[in-house]
């Protein structure tokens, strides 16, 4: 197939992906591609073989087969893909903004399949379900998100991506999941100050632990309410034996409450079980008197001590929107951020296709959905990385991912086009015609 354009978005994906070619061979890698370029170009990837007979096989000479075998059998490391997407992702970090935290959000979605035949189905317990059953059968799948800060419109804004997902099987417990994800990609985070973002699911256990191995691994996180907390332990009292590492354990409802909003909010430097070393807790309450609705927040650093964007730009301006009230808890506006990694999930089921996967075996579920975050992840960076769709900065991925979409297939069906003539006179007419209409849309 000829090049149509010097600057193509065909060409602009190819060389995207070719920073990923080190993880495949040469023709996994061009299935990669193919696949890659048929998530952005398929407005609904309804299974593989639609992607195939839709996309693929009108441009390609590959078989249905290649791309099962790909899946099921290619012995690529989805590792690789996530260390390439973080290396990408600390590439496009302006220099100005190094200084500033990273954050890295880690939780866990359920999707819903039919049919037990998909290896590692089981019964999930779901939270949010509101049919009548608290049960879901299907596949959870444990993912991690990076927060990086960026340049947009002269201020400095988060932008979030996924960097990697794992299917959940009873041989391995989510916390372990999540670890070896987390330690995978901080070798490549040394030189941040990192904050890992968590609910109270994952704020315990080999989580906690993986935060205690890195020097600059903090954690803000929610925990139960009914969490031990003691106060910091007493000075030395000059007595023979060992001097006390905890203070009285103390009551959450004893605490100096400041109304911020619609919540009660206080914030103490305290010892736990889960740190050998003091720790920032906050406790929020709908009402101090009936002492109801307590959620309780820890910070294994000290809130002021977070390199947030506005303090690294000292600009009120570069708040992430944020007023001041909702400021005033720092621990909170930085948990408060959390929450994107939910919506990344609702894009990913409604608009991306997600649950979408006709494949059975583990590696293959896998290897889809990992795919997909790398299709996703594209459609996030390239305002970043190609002045000519600035416009689309911060805008939502779908959008991003229409308008690839549009213009790749374009380019693919004028690149067939083109080369059904065989007058060299003709295809040189026509090519330039061609270049007009994907450079700058003029002729029709």
């Amino acid at each position: 197939m000829i090049s149509i354009s010097s600057n193509s978005m065909k060409q602009t994906l190819h060389q995207y992906l070719m920073q990923y070619r080190s993880v495949f061979k040469k023709r996994s890698f061009d299935i990669f591609y193919w696949l890659i370029m048929g998530i952005l170009c398929t407005e609904e990837v309804r299974s593989i073989p639609f992607v195939y007979d839709s996309f693929i096989k009108k441009h390609t000479d590959k078989v249905l087969n290649s791309i099962y075998y790909f899946l099921s059998y290619s012995k690529f490391p989805i590792e690789a893909l996530t260390t390439i997407t973080v290396a990408i992702a600390l590439s496009l970090i302006p220099e100005k903004l190094r200084q500033n935290t990273l954050f890295i959000t880690i939780d866990d979605t359920l999707q819903a399949k039919y049919g037990a035949k998909f290896d590692c189905y089981v019964k999930h317990f779901d939270h949010t379900k509101k049919n009548g059953t608290k049960y879901l059968n299907g596949h959870c799948f444990v993912s991690v998100m990076l927060n990086i800060p960026l340049y947009y419109q002269d201020k400095a804004k988060y932008l979030s991506i996924p960097i990697g997902y794992r299917l959940y099987s009873k041989e391995q417990n989510k916390l372990e999941m999540a670890s070896q994800i987390i330690k995978c990609i901080m070798p490549q985070l040394e030189m941040f100050q990192v904050i890992l973002l968590c609910d109270s699911w994952y704020s315990k256990g080999s989580i906690l632990d993986t935060v205690k191995e890195f020097d600059n691994l903090e954690v803000v996180g929610a925990v139960r309410h009914d969490t031990a907390i003691y106060d910091l332990p007493p000075a030395p009292t000059g007595k023979r034996g060992r001097s006390r590492k905890k203070g009285r354990k103390l009551n959450a409802r004893e605490f100096s409450y400041t109304k911020i909003g619609e919540y009660y909010v206080a914030e103490k430097k305290v010892m736990t079980n889960l740190f050998e070393e003091p720790i920032y807790v906050t406790v929020t309450a709908t009402d101090i008197k009936p002492f109801s609705s307590i959620r309780v927040f820890i910070s294994s650093i000290n809130p002021d001590e977070i390199k947030t964007i506005n303090t690294a730009l000292n600009t009120k301006e570069a708040l992430t929107d944020q007023n001041e009230d909702e400021c005033t808890s720092k621990t909170l506006t930085t948990y408060r951020m959390r929450w994107n990694i939910e919506v990344m999930f609702y894009q990913h089921k409604f608009f991306w296709s997600f649950g979408n996967y006709m494949v059975r075996n583990k590696a293959a579920i896998e290897r889809y959905v990992n795919l997909l975050f790398v299709a996703y992840t594209f459609a996030c960076l390239l305002p970043f990385m190609d002045k000519r769709y600035e416009k689309y900065q911060f805008k939502s991925p779908q959008l991003i991912k229409r308008t690839v979409g549009v213009q790749i297939t374009k380019e693919l069906i004028f690149d067939s086009f083109v080369l059904s003539f065989e007058s060299a006179k003709i295809y040189s007419t026509i090519k330039e015609s061609v270049q007009g209409f994907l450079n700058k849309d003029w002729v029709a």
